[in-house]
């Protein structure tokens, strides 16, 4: 697969074109599982769709789902579908993170392990203050 096409896809792309090939595969089932946008997932599926990853489509029918607790009925979202090089993309990605950790040494794995448990260390001591901020804030 060329070499510029993963230039091209961002952690975002990335994380949809994941989602899609779990069948997640429209706008809402995506913005509903992430932390992503609609706009942010539109617009991935139409430069996903420009690279050749994805078959995008806008099914003209209205579809029920539960939102939020709430039933809810709309107009249907934009879906897409893995096409050929989609897949190849995914399966390539997949083994260039692996290899990415085949070739460190145990010292090497062993401190990338320390730094990534620090970082989430840090990340969850920032959230438990956020949360504390938003109770206070809410009385």
């Amino acid at each position: 697969m060329e070499e510029e096409i993963f230039d091209q896809v961002r952690d975002k792309d990335h994380v949809v074109l994941q989602h899609v090939e779990e069948g997640r595969d429209d706008v809402q089932k995506i913005t509903a599982e992430t932390t992503l946008e609609n706009h942010h997932v539109s617009y991935s599926f139409d430069k996903l769709e420009d690279l050749g990853l994805v078959v995008v489509n806008k099914p003209d029918k209205m579809v029920e789902r539960v939102v939020d607790g709430q039933k809810r009925v709309f107009q249907h979202p934009k879906q897409a579908e893995l096409s050929d090089e989609g897949l190849k993309y995914l399966e390539e990605s997949d083994s260039e993170d692996v290899t990415e950790y085949e070739d460190m040494s145990h010292g090497e794995l062993v401190e990338r392990v320390v730094d990534l448990e620090q970082e989430v260390d840090e990340l969850n001591e920032s959230f438990r203050l956020f949360k504390k901020q938003i109770q206070q804030k809410m009385g």
